[in-house]
């Protein structure tokens, strides 16, 4: 094999780069992007702008798939944890042995943290008012009910966030109209077969 100066070379393709390997070259390697390059600049702006971070916020991370924690993090039935990304706290509840489920981290009675840190719980319970709720979300007790005739408990499910797992990751979407996270990791998972 002949040593390759870089240096007088500077325009050394990726594959050409792989055809000098010393080694066999995965095929996985030798996979195309189906982008083309560009010179393209990104604009400073889109780091820096108010009005493109809320655009972000809007269109991108209140719509897409988001890796919230391991499946180890919360292994035991009621532990929980917050997932906070743009001011937003989303709490990752095991709710049994083989279910995660996921909520907005905040009570629908006066908007308060339902759980400031991660534990493990039997219950989610406000730390204002007391409301409280069994672990798949359903209300559970409000204290001094008498004071609301009209609550329906029905109606006071704490919403729920999308949860899906892909190896021994949680992911959480806050859109509920979006599409599964099989769907969203497309062809990913089989980058990752043995």
């Amino acid at each position: 094999m002949t040593a390759i100066d870089y240096t007088q070379r500077p325009s050394l393709t990726y594959q050409e780069l792989l055809d000098t390997d010393s080694h066999e070259v995965p095929d996985v390697l030798r996979w195309f992007s189906p982008m083309p390059p560009s010179e393209a600049d990104v604009p400073v702006e889109r780091y820096t702008s108010a009005e493109f971070h809320q655009l972000e916020v809007d269109k991108l991370w209140t719509k897409v798939w988001q890796m919230a924690c391991r499946e180890e993090d919360i292994p035991e039935v009621g532990d929980h944890l917050s997932y906070d990304v743009v001011g937003r706290s989303i709490l990752v509840v095991r709710t049994q042995v083989d279910e995660i489920k996921a909520y907005h981290n905040v009570c629908p009675h006066r908007g308060r943290r339902l759980k400031e840190s991660p534990g493990r719980d039997t219950e989610l319970r406000c730390a204002f008012h007391g409301f409280a709720w069994e672990l798949n979300g359903c209300l559970k007790q409000v204290p001094c009910q008498w004071d609301f005739p009209r609550l329906e408990p029905d109606e006071w499910s704490l919403p729920e966030v999308k949860v899906g797992t892909w190896g021994g990751f949680v992911f959480i979407n806050m859109d509920p109209d979006c599409d599964t996270l099989e769907a969203h990791l497309g062809d990913l998972t089989r980058h990752f077969d043995r």
